[in-house]
């Protein structure tokens, strides 16, 4: 079964970034752990290319969902299974609270969550690599 929620995340675990911004409304807002808000499509295609430029890949596994206001807001708890760029898998605790419009696209994103130890991974494997060269 099909729905918004399941074909976001579908473009979002693919990396479409085309795709996956096109599901945003013109004036979103994507709030992305502690990153400051990013507003439009052109900020979020910028900030969230940005994100999926130092990763290898990502799987959001749903643990739980809770839809309100009539299925127009979604609070799910995932676990986001990052791969590195260099192989190395990062499973990381997430709650996101996505919100949409009347056109059925996202207007809202909030995204919490620690990158902390995805970021130590990465500059780990940069370390490494540095080392051997």
């Amino acid at each position: 079964m099909s729905d918004w929620i399941t074909d976001y995340y579908a473009d979002v675990d693919a990396m479409r970034l085309d795709e996956y911004v096109a599901r945003h409304t013109e004036d979103a807002t994507v709030v992305f752990a502690n990153n400051p808000a990013a507003v439009g499509r052109a900020a979020i295609k910028e900030a969230i290319g940005g994100f999926f430029s130092l990763i290898g890949g990502l799987r959001h596994e749903v643990r739980n969902r809770w839809d309100v206001n009539g299925g127009d807001t979604c609070v799910l708890e995932v676990v986001t299974h990052y791969t590195t760029k260099g192989g190395s898998a990062v499973p990381l605790p997430c709650v996101s609270i996505l919100d949409r419009a009347p056109d059925g696209l996202v207007s809202s994103l909030r995204i919490h969550i620690d990158l902390a130890p995805l970021f130590a991974a990465i500059q780990a494997e940069s370390q490494e690599t540095a080392a051997v060269s």
